[in-house]
């Protein structure tokens, strides 16, 4: 039996974002509907013709979602698609996108029946028209969580520039066995890596155990190593395209790990590209982000203050109490539970201007 197609009309400037939440539907319906979208490297295999694979799904199509952005309703690719599809007879069903209200749409497709994707029932609505049209009863069940993570996988590409995606290697935090703030001996709780699965389980985030000490999730692995010595404890590698959806996880970990215990501020290192190159002298980055309007930091003399946010460009190599670095990199301490990657990205644009952070440049 044939599986009904849905085509997928968008912009191309759209299409990581289009294809988050292509599957999140192939999620609900398990891969039961055939979700053409042209750009997303699978629907037309490498090698055909692209505009004879257009032209077949959109003939067997019953569906076609047009997906409005600000982008793509400045293009007049998604008005051919959908008028070229309407005078055959597919349903054609506008989508607003990324703060676009199709009220405000011009004719034709103010003219159809559509909806917007402003929060879970949005996302609901794609399901609906599914059950509807092809009389099945997939669940209507996205929360508004699942929302928050689709705003958060396409927010590095909408908010933060090229540059500094493209510059970053990796950010690494470590939430150690022992720890002493301010004098006070703090432990770990017992069985952490039991409570981060659980916080996992409870926030809804999709992971898989690689080993007994070693979990992965989207964009983010998250080891665990007993002992005192340096490295040891909870540690967790993330991507930058993917910090913004990791926040929440982020920001709840030192209750978790720490419980009752107060921990009031935590740190993580910003690694970078090995092509990028860090000024690393106290006396040299204090003068240029001196010339640049930062102020020192309270806690010691080798730092500086932006916002929230207390930071040193640490060379290599750096050896601290809990962890050993061969690499130069940033290190930043925030409030616990106040991680910001918006905040951390913003930052590094600050660095970049000041010459601090130096990316490579193409001859």
């Amino acid at each position: 039996m044939q599986k009904p197609t849905i085509f997928i009309s968008h912009s191309s400037l759209d299409k990581e974002l289009i294809r988050q939440i292509k599957d999140l539907v192939n999620g609900r319906t398990s891969g039961t509907v055939d979700l053409f979208q042209s750009s997303d490297g699978e629907s037309i295999p490498f090698g055909n013709n692209w505009i004879h694979q257009v032209e077949e799904n959109l003939n067997k199509s019953k569906i076609m979602f047009v997906f409005v952005s600000p982008r793509s309703a400045m293009s007049s690719w998604i008005y051919f698609e959908a008028g070229f599809a309407y005078s055959k007879g597919v349903k054609v069903i506008p989508i607003g996108i990324d703060g676009v209200d199709i009220g405000s749409l011009k004719p034709p497709l103010n003219l159809l029946q559509g909806f917007n994707i402003s929060g879970a029932e949005g996302l609901n609505n794609i399901i609906a028209v599914l059950n509807r049209e092809f009389d099945c009863s997939y669940p209507e069940s996205f929360s508004e969580d699942d929302f928050e993570r689709l705003l958060a996988l396409s927010f590095g590409r909408r908010e933060v520039s090229e540059e500094v995606l493209n510059i970053i290697d990796h950010v690494k935090m470590v939430f150690p066995n022992k720890m002493k703030p301010g004098g006070k001996d703090i432990s770990i709780v017992d069985d952490p890596f039991g409570k981060v699965e659980k916080l996992l389980v409870e926030n809804n985030i999709e992971f898989r155990m690689a080993d007994k000490n070693t979990i992965h999730t989207h964009g983010a692995i998250i080891r665990h190593k007993e002992g005192d010595e340096f490295g040891a404890g909870v540690s967790l590698v993330l991507d930058p395209f993917c910090l913004k959806i990791n926040e929440k996880l982020i920001n709840s970990l030192p209750s978790v790990l720490y419980q009752a215990q107060a921990v009031d501020k935590h740190w993580f290192n910003v690694f970078f590209e090995t092509d990028v190159s860090l000024l690393t002298k106290d006396f040299k980055v204090s003068s240029k982000l001196h010339i640049c309007g930062f102020s020192m930091s309270d806690l010691n003399g080798r730092m500086h203050k932006y916002k929230s946010v207390d930071f040193a460009l640490d060379p290599a190599p750096e050896r601290g109490r809990n962890f050993v670095y061969d690499r130069e990199n940033l290190r930043v301490i925030y409030y616990s539970g106040q991680f910001d990657a918006k905040l951390l990205f913003s930052l590094v644009e600050e660095l970049v201007r000041a010459g601090i952070v130096a990316p490579a440049r193409n001859s």
